[in-house]
């Protein structure tokens, strides 16, 4: 029997009604309430979102006001999601804009620091995509240069599409460094890679999860209603003892369209807890 269970977290943003009409963004005006939000639906953690430099997580007044509310509600912020550098990248852009980009980085990592954050994690996704080789190459020398001059104890943690003997081929790349994997089911699920496969090859980098569901070759969808095996990926994390957080990121709406977002995340919660305390528990 596990003697540690997985905390249940949810990507910030997704208690509240949606930016813009963006899948994902940072909670501007509603973030200080998802933490008692979180807190009502039964989570342990909130995965916070950096895709813009006005957040503030990188202002010094609001830091308190973050670990308060961490405290107060018992909600735990050990990841931060850096949606900020799709855009911003790391690779592919001019010398200025890789020097601004990195000290960015540099600059999120002081701050992390300053609330416990564990995880950085760089999505290596859709506009970010490390498939063209070149781009990869360049990535992997850049990154070095970086963390071969960090001195924190961050996790860098990466997200990418890449199939997984690519993905533990790029991993093994950074093997002197404190660098590791995220892993997300839905789009695992999209690309059609084989979640065996990939809990296999990756299990000695994996420290961070999103849950979510997604048709074969298409779109998130609400929990269980997609081609996402739940069963199959559960059964994989307690072979390897996985010891790191699930941060559910699903589908805002269910077919009641009349449920608010905290509906929706309780729902979720319900599902994905289901599968822990039978796998994990």
């Amino acid at each position: 029997m596990l003697n540690f269970i997985p905390k249940i977290g949810i990507m910030q943003g997704r208690l509240s009604e949606p930016t813009n009409n963006q899948i994902q963004s940072f909670p501007q005006d509603t973030w200080k309430s998802e933490f008692e939000k979180a807190h009502q639906c039964g989570f342990q953690v909130l995965e916070w979102i950096f895709d813009d430099i006005s957040n503030p997580l990188m202002n010094n007044s609001e830091i308190d006001k973050i670990i308060l509310l961490s405290q107060k509600y018992n909600i735990s912020i050990n990841s931060v999601c850096a949606d900020y550098f799709m855009n911003e990248k790391l690779f592919n852009v001019s010398d200025f804009e890789l020097k601004k980009n990195f000290s960015v980085l540099s600059d999120l990592i002081v701050q992390c620091d300053k609330i416990g954050v564990k995880i950085i994690e760089i999505p290596l996704v859709d506009s970010s995509s490390l498939q063209n080789k070149d781009n990869q190459n360049e990535f992997i020398q850049n990154m070095t240069v970086f963390l071969s001059k960090l001195s924190s104890n961050i996790i860098i943690n990466l997200e990418t599409d890449l199939p997984p003997v690519e993905f533990k081929t790029l991993l093994e790349k950074f093997k002197d460094f404190d660098v590791s994997a995220n892993y997300d089911t839905g789009n695992s699920t999209s690309l059609g890679y084989s979640v065996d496969d990939e809990i296999t090859l990756l299990e000695p980098w994996l420290k961070n999860i999103h849950i979510k569901d997604r048709l074969y070759k298409g779109q998130t969808v609400p929990l269980g209603t997609g081609d996402t095996n739940f069963e199959s990926f559960f059964l994989q994390l307690s072979k390897i003892h996985y010891r790191g957080d699930l941060i559910i990121q699903g589908a805002r709406n269910l077919s009641d369209v009349s449920l608010s977002p905290m509906d929706v995340c309780t729902h979720y919660f319900e599902f994905v807890n289901q599968y822990v305390d039978k796998y994990l528990g």
